[in-house]
């Protein structure tokens, strides 16, 4: 079976040079970016231009450089799993994480507005079952500046700026056969909507961040130029009670100027605002290869809505307009959660 376009751009993302930038992301000053060759400044276009739909064709994993696998930095490997905080009550966590314990900036991540991205998630085994949902932690990416862009080497945050957006947790038992004859979205077992305030990301550190990297922050926790800033939220689903079967699917959904499932559109206010919309430079991490705890339905896919097909493994999904597995190019790439449950 011939790769997919994914497939292939996955594929040269990481065999190529070191100085390789890869994204695909737009932002609210109405731009997108095309990958950077050989540390050469990405190539801006308006939306909707022939040039912007390229760059919507490439999906925005944002990776720091080519040839930089999970373990290269130490971060995905056991040793390493989220410490005390969901020790005692996890069933499932998948967030990557340093020596002591913080989450690194330096990840790849998938952006809703580059990708018409509806719903992203994954598909859960936890450790137990029958157990009472707790407390729901996704890891995002902002990539966001109060002023300027990132792909514009000319990001500016005041310390401490954020914006509001409202994101939705979902929790789906796994139906055994969907359309295309593997695990599908069944019932909705939870749901919660939480207004959120997403740190903007940090400004440019022209002084450490040069050449390729220029326009880019100094992580806090990675010490290596970063362009989003990790970002954890959390969504509490002690009421009402919620009984957790074997495994689950546990996603996210929230709206951007052109994405989601009633986006904004561009005639807000912050659309042509200095930084554009927060909103349309945020982005769900896909880093590592799943659960440290519990383990996943697919481990070399994950359940995503693209309102544009292309995005798909395939190239079409399953020929449904709706949440669905997509496998299996997303090995080393999931998103990174973790689910706290107490006995019930």
């Amino acid at each position: 079976m011939a790769n997919s376009p994914f497939q292939r751009w996955l594929r040269f993302a990481f065999a190529g040079a070191a100085a390789l930038t890869f994204t695909a992301c737009s932002q609210g000053s109405n731009v997108a970016t095309t990958p950077s060759l050989g540390g050469a400044q990405a190539a801006h276009a308006p939306r909707n231009s022939p040039a912007a739909s390229q760059a919507k064709a490439m999906l925005a994993l944002a990776h720091h450089g080519a040839n930089h696998a999970v373990v290269e930095k130490g971060f995905a490997t056991p040793a390493y799993v989220r410490p005390a905080k969901s020790a005692g009550n996890a069933v499932y966590n998948s967030i990557v994480v340093e020596k002591k314990g913080r989450t690194s900036s330096y990840i790849a991540s998938l952006g809703f507005e580059c990708c018409s991205t509806k719903e992203f998630g994954d598909g859960l085994v936890f450790t137990r079952t029958g157990a009472r949902l707790n407390t729901i932690t996704v890891v995002l990416s902002s990539w966001g500046c109060e002023s300027g862009f990132w792909n514009s080497d000319d990001c500016m945050t005041t310390a401490g700026s954020k914006f509001e957006e409202p994101i939705t947790a979902n929790v789906y038992s796994v139906a055994s056969t969907g359309p295309s004859s593997g695990p599908a979205p069944g019932t909705l077992l939870a749901t919660k909507t939480k207004d959120f305030y997403i740190p903007y990301r940090p400004s440019a550190n022209n002084q450490y961040c040069t050449g390729s990297n220029l326009g880019a922050f100094l992580g806090p926790v990675d010490k290596q130029c970063d362009n989003g800033l990790a970002v954890e939220i959390t969504f509490n689903f002690k009421l009402p009670k919620v009984i957790l079967p074997s495994e689950a699917i546990v996603t996210l959904a929230y709206n951007t100027s052109d994405a989601g499932y009633s986006p904004y559109g561009q005639g807000t206010s912050c659309f042509t605002g200095p930084g554009g919309c927060g909103y349309d430079a945020l982005n769900v991490s896909a880093w590592g290869n799943g659960g440290f705890v519990g383990s996943n339905v697919d481990p070399n896919g994950v359940f995503v809505n693209f309102g544009d097909p292309y995005f798909y493994c395939n190239g079409t999904g399953n020929g449904s307009n709706a949440l669905q597995l997509d496998t299996p190019c997303w090995t080393g790439y999931h998103p990174e959660i973790d689910v706290t449950a107490t006995k019930s």
